[in-house]
């Protein structure tokens, strides 16, 4: 279910997408202690601690800890992303 593409940008991708791409590598495995995929009790605890999943979307956008911003897809729009963590978290 596609909807329209995001302003200036190449287009929405889907979350799917965005994951095997920029976030699998990290998420998949935990590695330097991120969140894994489907781990919906460590994202929930970090939302708790960073002002739920807005929060966890500006610590995406800018960057945290070992990750650089944006998780390395530069091209992603703010909604991509906010998909992409849904989808990995399970909030």
């Amino acid at each position: 279910m596609e909807v329209a593409a995001s302003a200036g940008g190449g287009g929405s991708k889907t979350p799917d997408e965005i994951i095997a791409k920029h976030c699998n590598a990290c998420h998949g495995t935990g590695l330097l202690g991120a969140p894994k995929i489907g781990d919906t009790a460590a994202w929930k605890d970090r939302a708790d601690h960073q002002g739920g999943l807005d929060g966890i979307l500006a610590k995406a956008i800018t960057g945290i800890n070992s990750m650089p911003p944006k998780g390395t897809c530069a091209d992603c729009s703010d909604d991509d992303l906010k998909g992409a963590i849904k989808k990995m978290s399970g909030l």
